[in-house]
């Protein structure tokens, strides 16, 4: 799968989130990146409990500490930098992640073939 770019880094507030979606060859892949110290991480939108997405709101993905990735359906916190969850019904579970590159200060996201699943 080749690359896409989603967007320029200055476009996520730090700390902050945005959701995109991907071209797929099995259809689109709902996805987020969350910034925090200018680290980056991308992660399939879908929760490991229930499948829901995991925003209320557009680009909204972090708690009201912007410490973790926070489920909108049942509260669930998930670590940004590698989407494992530490609270809530799916502990022990993670999001899954997508390849994140960045080329000078685009970002571009990497499909896999299991991303549609």
């Amino acid at each position: 799968m080749k690359p896409q770019r989603i967007c320029r880094r200055d476009e996520i507030p730090d700390p902050g989130s945005k959701e995109f979606s991907l071209a797929n060859p099995a259809g689109s892949v709902d996805g987020f990146i969350v910034r925090r110290d200018d680290r980056l991480s991308a992660f399939i939108n879908r929760c490991p409990h229930t499948g829901v997405t995991l925003n209320w709101l557009p680009d909204q993905f972090l708690d009201p500490d912007a410490g973790f990735i926070q489920c909108s359906l049942h509260g669930a916190l998930f670590r940004l930098d590698d989407g494992f969850c530490v609270h809530g019904p799916c502990v022990g579970r993670s999001l899954q992640r997508l390849e994140l590159e960045l080329r000078g200060e685009e970002i571009w996201v990497t499909p896999s073939h299991s991303d549609a699943l």
